[in-house]
């Protein structure tokens, strides 16, 4: 789940400072390179940047370069990656920064933005958002993710087989196959929600067991979780799709961007379906209250009708229960059975009256 934005009173007097604020602390740092071009690719991993730096300066000038850090936890890296790859530390300290509101910039030649993306399966019922940057230049694509996951695996596979374009394309082909595998992602992690959606709207109908209400607000906070990470997304692939590419980056082909506009109306169509599954949510929570009055209200209705039928059955007992030496009815010889009589006549006759109204 994601944490309440929150900011330091102290400020330190260096401009930059290297502190990642995450949650996932102990996530090892873990580095992944790929350079690739049409005919050939190479692939490294690593813990330290010091042990891929002499692949990255044999870099050709027709390289695409895809560097993904997996783990923010180890700040030193940050000005090794400023510094090689001419970026400026602005940019790098907010990847670290990661409560705060995604947002896309370009400045000196290169794009950067930050959103967040969901883990496809759900821990205890509650969904997992996880942040990712991006700083893409001239054949040079950086990702920063906060935990390590298999989300680009699939990619990284058709770069090793040379499976479909992305050899032949450059990084603005690959930013688009990543926002893709997120946007993937969130389907399926939608589907599960689903699911579960489904669930509950069965439950609520055949079910009066207050767990159900639980139900709902933990899938209702999931939904709310997903928007919440969808938003960013949404305005990314829309301020994408709308950059001027020849006066703000060059690196974005023309050609591609039919690929980003694929990509915003789908990105919408999973956010209309996150607000209709919240409305769903929302109807099951007032279906159930309303069938919870509505048995309350019969409840009621039953002990009504019981009592005003015997309340003139008390009253009369109440007479004949007084100890007055004078009552006439007293000393009559069928005087019981006379009382039980009209007792029995005034259940029928109001029993019948109920009946004629409706009210039971």
């Amino acid at each position: 789940m994601s944490k309440r934005v929150k900011t330091k009173t102290i400020k330190t007097v260096q401009p930059y400072t290297w502190e990642y604020n995450g949650v996932y602390v102990d996530e090892p740092t873990d580095l992944q390179v790929f350079i690739y071009n049409e005919e050939r690719y190479i692939e490294k991993t690593a813990q330290r940047f010091e042990d891929i730096l002499p692949l990255l300066q044999s870099v050709n000038e027709n390289d695409m370069v895809w560097f993904n850090i997996h783990g923010l936890n180890d700040p030193s890296i940050f000005p090794k990656i400023a510094a090689f790859f001419d970026v400026p530390l602005s940019t790098l300290n907010e990847v670290l920064i990661i409560s705060r509101r995604s947002r896309v910039e370009t400045q000196e030649g290169l794009l950067f933005f930050n959103l967040k993306t969901t883990v496809s399966q759900l821990f205890e019922d509650k969904i997992e958002i996880i942040p990712i940057s991006f700083i893409i230049k001239d054949n040079l694509l950086l990702s920063f993710q906060d935990k390590k996951n298999a989300l680009f695996e699939h990619i990284r596979e058709r770069i090793r087989t040379k499976v479909g374009s992305v050899r032949r394309k450059q990084e603005d082909f690959l930013l688009y196959l990543l926002l893709e595998a997120i946007t993937e992602n969130t389907f399926l992690s939608l589907d599960e929600i689903e699911d579960k959606v489904d669930i509950i709207l069965n439950d609520t109908k055949k079910s009066h067991n207050i767990a159900i209400l639980n139900a709902i607000q933990y899938q209702s906070n999931n939904l709310n979780e997903m928007k919440r990470a969808m938003l960013p997304l949404k305005d990314v692939v829309f301020n994408i799709r709308n950059i001027n590419i020849n006066e703000e980056v060059k690196f974005l082909d023309p050609v591609n961007q039919v690929y980003f506009n694929r990509m915003y109306h789908k990105v919408l169509e999973i956010l209309d379906q996150i607000d209709y599954d919240i409305k769903q949510l929302d109807n099951a929570s007032n279906y159930y209250f309303s069938m919870q009055s509505h048995r309350m209200n019969n409840i009621m209705k039953v002990l009504t009708i019981v009592s005003v039928i015997f309340m003139p059955l008390t009253f009369i007992v109440g007479v004949y229960g007084m100890n007055f030496d004078v009552m006439p009815e007293l000393r009559y010889k069928y005087g019981y059975y006379t009382v039980m009589i009209v007792m029995f006549l005034l259940v029928v006759i109001m029993v019948y009256y109920f009946k004629r109204k409706r009210w039971f």
